[in-house]
């Protein structure tokens, strides 16, 4: 059973935070609305409404953005609430009372172990849905959909491989196109083109300064021509790709989607392995981030709640920095994607147990 000092904790944390998550939302749709003006105000036949605005759009933009910004809102809290207990002398006092330090934790952790909980839950079985219809006011009203990468090599099914340096997403046309087909880990077909464009009409492909060579053994075939009709078993939607698809996708949906693009080749299964992680590790961030601001901001010192702020800023900009770099290093190949993500809770953890161990007693 909670005692009274911890409902106190619990309250004070709890409060704090959805006070700050609540005027940083608020401030956060302010900018959004200045932005996005002229998209809401649309063209005439071509404009959202605004129960479309409300309701399709802010009822999950909220969600959305306070699930993304509640692990460093978590720690800024912490830092701000305990500061004032600190000054107030109230930590010296709930420890003169006989309390240990990490007893003094539990309401703390409690607290924060509470909001991981909502957000693991919004994050895996909320948000897919909720960035679904999201996504799809983005894409209809303004414009942001899918992109194409430069290089393009991917496997079109086994022993299939197309390769292309770019592709123009609204001519549907390839230039520098490549398709090679193998069987028995032999070559037995190479189609190379200057550039290739789609026909919507009959659904095939036009190529347009094309090589075509047929291998059969030691024997080869060569034929050469300036513009040829032909079918593949792609359409333009295979050179695209829409990284927020995966914010849509259940986990059920992301694994499988993984173990699709894998059998590919996709050069951005990084960013799904990425998401799959993050969708464990931000929350538990929040447990991290708290361990981590108590001890900082117990200790009363000169300077009081600014000097703790302080502190926890540069802490919480030094854990998002390394997050990037880790980010980095999964995304050029260098670092697993698991550790990428993971690395940073593990190392801050360890930080945290280190200014727990010597706080102020």
């Amino acid at each position: 059973m909670f005692k009274r000092i911890d409902r106190y904790i619990m309250g004070k944390f709890l409060a704090t935070f959805f006070v700050a998550i609540t005027l940083i939302l608020a401030l956060t749709i302010v900018f959004d609305v200045s932005e996005k003006l002229d998209g809401f105000i649309g063209r005439p036949g071509f404009k959202p409404s605004m129960k479309e605005i409300l309701l399709d759009y802010y009822l999950n933009f909220i969600p959305f953005f306070g699930n993304l910004f509640s692990p460093l809102f978590v720690f800024i809290s912490v830092i701000f609430f305990t500061s004032r207990m600190a000054s107030r002398l109230e930590i010296i006092s709930i420890l003169a009372t006989g309390i240990s330090y990490w007893r003094l934790l539990v309401p703390f952790l409690i607290s924060a172990t509470f909001i991981a909980s909502i957000s693991w839950t919004l994050t895996n079985y909320v948000l897919p849905r909720s960035n679904e219809v999201r996504i799809k006011f983005e894409k209809k009203y303004f414009g942001k959909g899918s992109e194409t990468s430069p290089n393009f090599h991917r496997q079109l099914s086994k022993g299939e491989f197309v390769y292309v340096e770019r592709y123009d997403v609204r001519a549907n046309r390839a230039s520098k196109f490549s398709y090679e087909k193998m069987e028995n880990e032999k070559l037995v077909l190479k189609i190379m083109a200057g550039h290739i464009v789609y026909d919507s009409i009959t659904g095939g492909w036009q190529l347009h300064d094309y090589i075509i060579r047929s291998f059969d053994g030691l024997n080869e075939k060569v034929r050469r021509g300036q513009l040829m009709d032909t079918s593949f078993a792609f359409t333009p939607s295979f050179f695209k790709h829409d990284l927020k698809k995966m914010d849509m996708m259940s986990n059920r949906e992301l694994n499988a989607y993984i173990k699709e693009e894998r059998a590919k080749g996709s050069e951005f299964i990084n960013h799904y392995l990425i998401e799959k992680h993050n969708r464990n590790a931000n929350p538990f961030s929040t447990i991290i981030l708290t361990l981590l601001g108590v001890p900082i901001a117990s200790r009363k010192v000169r300077g009081g709640i600014g000097f703790h702020l302080a502190m926890g800023v540069a802490m919480a900009f030094t854990y998002i920095f390394l997050m990037r770099v880790t980010t980095t290093f999964a995304l050029n190949g260098v670092m697993s994607p698991w550790l990428a993500v993971w690395l940073p809770n593990f190392l801050f953890a360890g930080i945290g147990l280190v200014l727990t161990r010597f706080a102020q007693k």
